[in-house]
């Protein structure tokens, strides 16, 4: 049974704390602009980002960047309870940098990945989460600034965090997961070619059942479905910060075709390239307009 302790939503911001009492695994793999920071309070999972597996118990952060394809799932039969934040770009962004002089995406870009903490750093973290709780709770008087305040504390925690503190990216919990592992590295690699299953399979010397059925219960997708995500989220980048047309992108990505490329893009995306890029110059015209307002507000 999944129980929903707590959830708080702001501008910008969603916090939650779910305790499951079942085995619980995500149903597929899945990626999102949001920073995610994801602490867990009991239990152990195993937590799949980008192309390797990591395994968690108690007391140990994770945190993933922008845009990486993830997924958690059940790691035994335990159940567990978890906190999670999701933070877009901004506000939150702006407002940790004035205080801190760090950005949000060169920190989340560095400490992406799951860590092991002390005793002294779980009585922290878990000190920070529930005082996040309680804010929301209570919903006093400016409690979403001290929501923003308790969150900026947390990360200053994580940009402190030691090298020799994060969880080994070499240590998968069976040979499966670490054949699996080398798979996406090489889908990662190499997903603007024409991949086939013949050829994972005649890389890596293992049949097409068991590939499909390993990939499948390792992370979650089939092996098309994350090859599809990986050139979806390039798409997504190509078509923000580039001009190049979506004739060009589709062979770029290694589709046969535009209609394909199409087809994959919206299934995934909810609509089609070219109104994905509409919409994304539009916000970020609005961006800039409000930045250069700003500027012309703090020159006069």
């Amino acid at each position: 049974m999944n129980r929903i302790v707590m959830k708080g939503v702001l501008d910008g911001i969603v916090v939650d704390r779910i305790v499951r009492d079942e085995e619980y695994t995500m149903p597929s793999v899945h990626f999102h602009p949001e920073f995610e920071i994801y602490y867990l309070m009991e239990g152990s999972r195993l937590f799949f980002i980008e192309d390797k597996t990591y395994p968690m118990s108690k007391g140990d952060l994770a945190l993933i960047n922008s845009e990486l394809i993830h997924k958690t799932s059940a790691f035994g039969k335990t159940p567990h309870d978890r906190f999670l934040i999701e933070l877009t770009a901004e506000p939150f962004a702006s407002f940790f940098s004035n205080i801190s002089g760090l950005t949000l995406k060169e920190l989340f870009a560095e400490q992406t990945g799951v860590w092991k903490l002390d005793e002294a750093g779980r009585r922290q973290v878990e000190s920070i989460f529930l005082s996040i709780s309680d804010e929301f709770k209570a919903q006093n008087e400016h409690y979403n600034v001290c929501v923003m305040m308790k969150i900026a504390e947390l990360m200053l925690f994580i940009a402190r965090l030691r090298a020799d503190e994060r969880t080994s990216e070499s240590l998968p919990q069976t040979w499966k997961h670490t054949q699996i592992n080398c798979i996406t590295d090489y889908i990662l690699r190499n997903y603007t070619t024409p991949i086939s299953l013949d050829t994972l399979c005649s890389q890596f010397y293992i049949s097409k059942s068991y590939l499909c059925g390993t990939f499948k219960e390792i992370t979650g997708s089939t092996v098309w479905e994350y090859i599809h995500l990986c050139r979806v989220k390039r798409a997504r980048e190509l078509l923000e910060n580039s001009d190049m047309s979506i004739t060009e992108i589709s062979a770029l990505l290694g589709y046969g075709t535009v209609t394909h490329f199409e087809r994959m893009f919206r299934r995934y995306m909810e609509t089609s390239p070219l109104k994905y890029r509409k919409k994304m110059r539009l916000i970020h015209k609005k961006v800039r307009e409000r930045k250069s307002e700003s500027l012309l507000e703090n020159s006069v």
